[in-house]
């Protein structure tokens, strides 16, 4: 299991964005590990089956971990017992999410305001684990401060963790200001199991300087893979060789029509027509004349018509 730590760059999990198709696209463009979605401990003790589906995977995302969130250790615990079953690489325990919705009952980053339920939801999940998987924790560095950082990440070794995925901005900060990296570097200083960075990686070059920076055993892309899958590769690259190939803009346009081609064949076109309108501003960042692009996908809920859009814009960019 140690390989899933050691130099590796994962895709973080992203509610809505980081389903299965879009694991493996990224997958196909170098991803080493992939994280399932938010999965709630509570839904799957109440076996509801759309919960559930985000737990499905296929063999080609392995190494995959399943995430899962909640506010009671004994809740979680159940959820994982309920996990174990989908037979994945890793279980990851979600305690940084800033989202208001979740951190209001008390899970995700507003774990962090109560050391000792930290110490309890650990303990839980690896008894339940009994060695058949690692079991990852993602944290920020506090709620509203760094104050209690190193007493967390010690509660989470302390107890048995495998690992510590770290996005070093407080729950307060939300995905405003700059990353303190420096809190990485301290992190890992201070602690012997692997430590995954997180935060601000948007460009290859940001890649090499957290991993020279902080001394962290791997990194985790987040917002800046989404409609962006070329960036594994291109991390790769770039600390292989100091160089990687810029994406054109017609095949960022290409990129769009695969992607919706295979969420339609998983999740069918209806579906698939709603969810990819989500993608298409990432993919289409920094295009010029892309807005109206935009606008018109935004604007239409028939395939062929979306297809056509881009087909037209693509033309268009080619043609330039």
């Amino acid at each position: 299991m140690d390989s899933i730590f050691s130099n590796k760059i994962w895709l973080a999990p992203i509610a809505g964005y980081t389903n299965s198709v879009y694991r493996k696209i990224c997958k196909s463009f170098d991803a080493d590990v992939v994280i399932s979605e938010m999965i709630s401990a509570d839904a799957l003790i109440h076996r509801n089956q759309k919960t559930k589906i985000l737990a499905e995977f296929d063999e080609a995302e392995r190494p995959i971990g399943l995430q899962i969130f909640g506010n009671d250790a004994k809740k979680i615990a159940e959820g994982i017992k309920i996990l174990r079953d989908f037979q994945p690489d890793f279980i990851d325990i979600n305690m940084g999410c800033p989202i208001k919705k979740i951190v209001k009952n008390g899970s995700g980053a507003a774990l962090l305001k109560d050391l000792s339920k930290i110490k309890k939801i650990v303990s839980s999940a690896i008894k339940v684990i009994d060695n058949k998987f690692a079991l990852t924790i993602k944290i920020r560095s506090g709620w509203n401060s760094d104050e209690n950082l190193f007493e967390i990440v010690k509660i989470i070794e302390s107890e048995g963790a495998s690992g510590i995925i770290f996005h070093s901005r407080t729950r307060l900060q939300m995905f405003a200001g700059k990353c303190n990296w420096n809190l990485i570097k301290k992190v890992k200083q201070k602690t012997k199991i692997p430590i995954i960075g997180n935060g601000d990686i948007k460009i290859p070059e940001d890649a090499k300087k957290m991993f020279e920076q902080t001394n962290c055993d791997s990194i985790m892309i987040g917002r800046g893979a989404i409609g962006n899958p070329w960036i594994f590769s291109q991390i790769k690259n770039y600390l292989q060789n100091n160089s990687y190939n810029q994406i054109l803009d017609s095949e960022k346009i290409e990129m769009i029509l695969l992607h919706f081609q295979k969420m339609s064949e998983k999740y069918g076109s209806k579906t698939s027509l709603k969810s990819i309108r989500k993608f298409v501003p990432y993919y289409t960042k920094g295009i010029c004349g892309a807005s109206k692009l935009r606008q018109m996908c935004n604007q239409t809920d028939d395939e062929e018509k979306f297809i056509k859009n881009l087909l037209d814009f693509k033309k268009h960019l080619e043609n330039e």
